[in-house]
Order: C-alpha cells, then structure tokens, then sequence
C-alpha cells in the first residue's frame, strides 16, 4: 500500500499508525521521505507563533517535490529549506491571508527564484563536476539570468577544474552574447583557456558576435608556441574575418 505525504505527515504530529510504523521500517526510500518530511515540519513549528494549516503544510510539501524532481542529489535538501523559509516569512509577514492574494503569491514566486539562483549558484561552486554540469545547464535554461548568475558562469569558465563544466559554462554564455559585459569577460578568458575545444568554441562565438577587440588576443595565441595548430588555423581565420 502506497503512503501519502498527508499520512506521513500525519504520523510526524503525533498520530498513531502501526502499518505505516512497520513500513517504515522495511522500506528505505519511504524512511527517506519521512525524514524528509520531518524536517520540514519541525522547521514549520519552530517559526514562532504563526500556526500553518495542515492543508497548506501538504501544498507546500508537494510543491517541494515537484522542485526536487528537477534536481538530483545533494541540491534537494537546499530545496526543502528554501521553500520552507518562505513559507515561514510569508506567514510571518501575514501573507496568505487572503487578501490581495495574487500579488503575494507574485512576490513569494519571486523570492522562491533569487532562493534557487543563490541554490545554483551554491551547486556550481561545491559539487561533483557532473552536478556542476547540471546546474549550468539549468542556469542556460532559464532565458534571462541576473548578474549574479552570469558573474558565476564566468568564474566557472576561467577557474573550474573540469573542461566539460567550462566547456558547458561557456555554451551557457553564449546566451547572454548581447551583452557587451559579457563579451569583454570572454575575449579576457580567451587567451587563459588551454583546452583546444573551448578555445575554438570561444573565438566562434566572439566572431559570430563581430567582438573585434578579440583580434589582440588572438594574435597572442597565434604567437604561443603552445597553442595547437588547429587553434591557430582557427584564430587566423577569425582576424580575417574581424577585419
């Protein structure tokens, strides 16, 4: 038999259910969501004074589960803690109350996105270089990204260990190509980058984007001994067409 959240939840506040008890003990992933669970139930009854209907508690909890879906692995947790603050700081700040309900759900939506940037930006920084991968490709798919998320994007392009999380860093970039920002930190990078692909991806780009100031730095690379002939055929046909 298939446990709910709203039973879990239940058996969390008190509840008595001895077939859920057993079930507990014998599977693993529901023992996962439990404690899960849990979690944010208890940070739910430390926020004060501010009682959270059992109803909005299992909102919430299935909006947190349809979040964590998007994700993998270590970022859940960051999920469930975020979504739990600002289910915290809108009771607290008398949201929910039923009046002018649209623009308050506006304005959590709102905190609930800079929460994820700041999770993205937290994923890029500390985890695998699988999971840094994910979180630039997530980065790219949002469209439009704050100077944060760009700032991030570019340091994981000039410092991450892993040419495929830069190599993704720098597709993800390539978005936000119309911003002249963004153009001047490439054409900086260009010549600090040793991997050949994101070399030969990063003067493509620059020269799609008619960016001349890169023609310097591609001379330089020219002149680099260490600088593979492909990479070199590649600048030398950027500056022709740059000039």
């Amino acid at each position: 038999m298939k446990m709910t959240d709203e039973q879990l939840i239940a058996l969390i506040e008190g509840e008595p259910n001895e077939e859920l008890e057993a079930q507990l003990a014998s599977d693993s992933n529901l023992k996962k969501r439990y404690d899960e669970l849990k979690e944010v139930v208890e940070a739910m009854s430390t926020s004060g004074d501010v009682e959270v209907p059992f109803h909005v508690q299992a909102g919430v909890l299935s909006a947190i589960e349809k979040e964590k879906n998007k994700v993998s692995g270590n970022q859940s947790w960051l999920q469930i803690a975020a979504a739990v603050a600002l289910l915290i700081i809108g009771f607290g700040a008398g949201k929910f109350s039923g009046t002018d309900s649209s623009n308050e759900l506006m304005a959590l939506k709102d905190e609930v996105q800079s929460l994820k940037e700041v999770t993205l930006t937290s994923t890029l920084q500390r985890y695998s270089a699988s999971e840094r991968i994910m979180a630039v490709n997530q980065i790219e798919e949002k469209g439009t990204v704050n100077k944060q998320l760009v700032s991030t994007l570019i340091s994981t392009l000039n410092s991450d260990e892993s040419p495929n999380v830069r190599y993704a860093a720098l597709q993800a970039l390539q978005k936000f190509i119309n911003n002249e920002d963004v153009r001047a930190e490439l054409v900086k990078s260009l010549e600090a980058q040793n991997d050949p692909l994101i070399q030969i991806s990063m003067i493509t780009i620059l020269v799609e984007a008619e960016e001349r100031s890169v023609i310097a730095p591609l001379k330089d690379i020219i002149e680099k001994e260490e600088t593979t002939p492909e990479v070199k055929q590649q600048a030398e046909i950027a500056i022709q067409v740059l000039t």
